[in-house]
């Protein structure tokens, strides 16, 4: 009788060591920080490109750029897991953008007034979204998960859903030496991927480094590209802009 009444005490007393135990062990077996040791990432500057300023709390690394490239293809980071990073910045046939339409498209059928951009070489960007109300890639990064027209997910829904793999969470600690996921680390890891889509070496690339001439066709198209719509032969005046 008196280990009956004592017993629920009992059950408690060792329940809350276990908690205790826990906390100070972080109770995650999986999670053995002494796996953190990324591999440096050195970007290859093409010629005549200025050197790529990185930020010092994203290094690049091997493990974040492998990490950033799946979430970029991940399609559980939109709320009904039909939509990825690279369903609007498509890289065949539309150099990362999003299939040649006006307007990009949601997950719901919502239009937004903009087109995706081309994501290239924007790791020597300074602002970024048409409108540049981003100064990072990884404050960009954040922006279209929750965005009510593009993948409408809030980031701890699209969090869980990451956690839940059995795969990232083991990928996160060998990127950042973390834990557990953060919507921060998610956005570091796709900006380090996004730093690594470069052209550097088109026939334009070519022609302003002597390499290569350009067809009359392509010196005419250059010639427009460059003249001032109010000259006598109406240029197509796209320098302003581009």
């Amino acid at each position: 009788m008196l280990l009956n009444k004592f017993f629920p005490v009992i059950i408690f007393s060792v329940a809350v060591i276990s908690l205790q135990s826990c906390k100070e062990d972080d109770c995650n077996s999986d999670c053995d920080l002494d796996n953190y040791n990324p591999t440096p990432y050195t970007i290859e500057r093409p010629q005549g490109f200025a050197e790529m300023i990185i930020p010092a709390d994203n290094p690049m690394t091997v493990e974040g750029i492998a990490l950033g490239r799946k979430l970029f293809y991940e399609k559980r980071l939109s709320a009904d897991n039909t939509m990825s990073c690279a369903t609007c910045h498509v890289q065949s046939q539309f150099s990362f953008t999003h299939n040649g339409t006006r307007f990009s498209t949601g997950i719901d059928g919502f239009e937004g007034n903009r087109n995706a951009m081309a994501i290239i070489n924007l790791g020597w960007g300074h602002t970024f979204f048409w409108d540049g109300r981003a100064a990072s890639l990884e404050a960009q990064a954040l922006g279209p998960v929750p965005n009510p027209i593009e993948m409408h997910q809030q980031w701890t829904d699209a969090v869980s859903k990451l956690e839940a793999d059995t795969a990232y969470p083991g990928l996160f600690l060998k990127a950042f030496g973390v834990c557990e996921i953060d919507s921060n680390d998610v956005a570091k890891a796709i900006a380090q991927f996004e730093r690594t889509i470069i052209s550097g070496n088109s026939k334009f690339d070519k022609f302003t480094r002597g390499e290569a001439a350009l067809s009359p066709s392509e010196q005419n198209g250059f010639a427009l590209f460059n003249r001032d719509k109010t000259d006598f032969l109406s240029g197509a005046d796209c320098f302003h802009c581009h």
